[in-house]
């Protein structure tokens, strides 16, 4: 809770510098292709959402609880994994299909096709 608190007050108070950072990650995703932006997207929600991210998804349930000073309770961590990566999946879809083709029409269109085959 102190830690968001804290990051709260760093971003409102230096709003100038998360500007420039905000501008330094959209001229980074412009200069790239969009078949560069298709594969990026893919490659991040393959590891972050793919059948193979359960493991990872375990391993960081573990490690952050046991930072913090819980106790590991498998069934917390099933519950996890089994609630929080499906979360993700469905705001994924829903900012690829409503959102992506108003910023970037052709990447869009490259995920479309990919899908059909």
């Amino acid at each position: 809770m102190v830690y968001g608190v804290v990051l709260f007050i760093l971003i409102y108070s230096n709003k100038s510098k998360v500007a420039l950072l905000k501008f330094t990650g959209y001229k980074l995703l412009n200069n790239i292709s969009d078949s560069g932006k298709a594969f990026l997207i893919i490659l991040v929600a393959d590891i972050l959402l793919g059948y193979h991210s359960e493991f990872g998804w375990h391993a960081f349930a573990e490690i952050i609880m046991e930072h913090y000073g819980f106790e590991v309770d498998e069934a917390v961590i099933t519950i996890f994994i089994a609630i929080f990566p499906v979360a993700i999946d469905i705001f994924v879809k829903l900012w690829l299909f409503k959102f992506l083709p108003r910023l970037s029409p052709n990447v869009a269109i490259i995920l479309r096709k990919m899908q059909r085959h």
